[in-house]
């Protein structure tokens, strides 16, 4: 893209973008939910997960945001530094959770609204999202440790 304007490589970028959008959508049009969570190890939803461009949003609001930010070493992905990011993301998404549900007043803790038919409050939330951490750990711990031969807890 060396020498075209900025103008002509953001719309060939934008071309670029609407090409890969079109063949994800036909890649996943036939797809069906149990096919599409099926498997402990890399299913579709990881790789979509995964491909949603967290990574490259967060460098590109920097840049945008931030007066020549540093964008790290430029030796390319950094396993041990995302790893750790991670950690602290589901910890912290917890922790999260955890001062949320103290910080609230009566009043707040009084609220619902309605999932279909189902009337849930914001102790009913709690409960779905411990659960859900739940069912996850307990894959982590059930699962995915014995595959990769770490000791049991």
């Amino acid at each position: 893209m060396a020498g075209e304007s900025l103008g002509g490589q953001r719309q060939a970028a934008i071309v670029r973008l609407k090409e890969i959008r079109e063949k994800y959508r036909q890649a996943v049009s036939d797809v069906s939910v149990e096919i599409a969570t099926r498997g402990t190890e890399w299913s579709i939803v990881d790789l979509l997960r995964h491909s949603t461009g967290g990574y490259y949003r967060t460098m590109l609001t920097r840049i945008l945001e931030e007066d020549n930010p540093s964008l790290g070493g430029g030796g390319g992905f950094d396993a041990a530094a995302n790893w750790q990011r991670v950690m602290d993301g589901i910890l912290g998404d917890i922790d999260g959770v955890i001062d949320l549900a103290n910080k609230l007043t009566e009043g707040e803790l009084a609220k619902s609204g309605q999932r279909g038919d189902q009337k849930v409050g914001v102790v009913d939330v709690f409960e779905l999202m411990s659960n859900h951490y739940v069912e996850h750990l307990n894959q982590l711990i059930e699962e995915i440790r014995p595959r990769e031969g770490l000791p049991r807890l």
